[in-house]
């Protein structure tokens, strides 16, 4: 395993409500991206699904396409993101899907976890498994 650690620069986020289910109660779709820094460099693209219990704590759940690069490595993978919220801070645990890796990625499993205040960047630490590389002649295979 390799452990990585990555900072997410939040350059958009777009949140529709979906559906208010009480007085506090809400469910909202969330579709963020922006430029990833640090051990994995490249572009995230997300897709939430929010559930506010009250105006400012809730639940949610959603999926990241990393696009970028680690070392001599580049492709795509995704991440399944969990996690709480309240309004001083965000917790979440993520995991790679499985057999969603293309290019260099192609087989990445792992794991990560993150806490962090509101705003516009949040650092990221994965513990990562990257399928061995078979080089013929320079080709990558």
């Amino acid at each position: 395993m390799v452990k990585v650690v990555c900072t997410f620069n939040l350059q958009e986020w777009k949140e529709e409500v979906v559906e208010v289910l009480s007085q506090t109660g809400k469910v909202s779709s969330v579709r963020a991206c922006g430029p990833l820094e640090g051990d994995i460099a490249g572009q995230v693209n997300t897709l939430y699904l929010l559930y506010y219990v009250t105006e400012k704590q809730g639940n949610y759940t959603g999926y990241t396409r990393v696009s970028g690069h680690h070392d001599m490595r580049e492709g795509t993978f995704i991440i399944e993101e969990t996690g709480v919220f309240d309004e001083e801070v965000v917790r979440s645990s993520v995991r790679v899907v499985p057999g969603s890796g293309t290019g260099d990625f192609k087989g990445i499993l792992g794991t990560g976890s993150f806490a962090s205040s509101h705003g516009s960047s949040v650092e990221s630490r994965f513990e990562l498994e990257f399928a061995e590389r078979v080089e013929t002649m320079g080709t990558k295979m």
